[in-house]
């Protein structure tokens, strides 16, 4: 699970070039890519943290990131959502 759409975008551009994006296409991709970022740094911080109330609190962070990746992905696989976009930027 962990920056699947990340690990995944980044295949595709080293393997096929950059995809041929709308702007709204190509901010959406971006945000995903930013979100997997910031809830892996999250996650690396919570690895760290020993006080409960503290762990609490990054579980509750990372709930909000995934939510918001589960909007923008519509939780479709990173292939389908890539096929998706390219699509809905022609």
């Amino acid at each position: 699970m962990l920056m699947k759409y990340t690990k995944y975008f980044s295949g595709v551009l080293r393997n096929q070039g950059v995809p041929n994006l709308n702007v709204e296409q190509y901010a959406r991709l971006m945000n995903i890519v930013s979100l997997e970022g910031r809830m892996q740094e999250l996650l690396d911080l919570k690895e760290t943290i020993t006080n409960r109330e503290e762990y609490y609190k990054y579980d509750v962070r990372i709930k909000r990131l995934l939510a918001k990746i589960e909007a923008l992905t519509a939780s479709e696989s990173p292939n389908a959502l890539m096929q998706h976009m390219v699509l809905t930027s022609k």
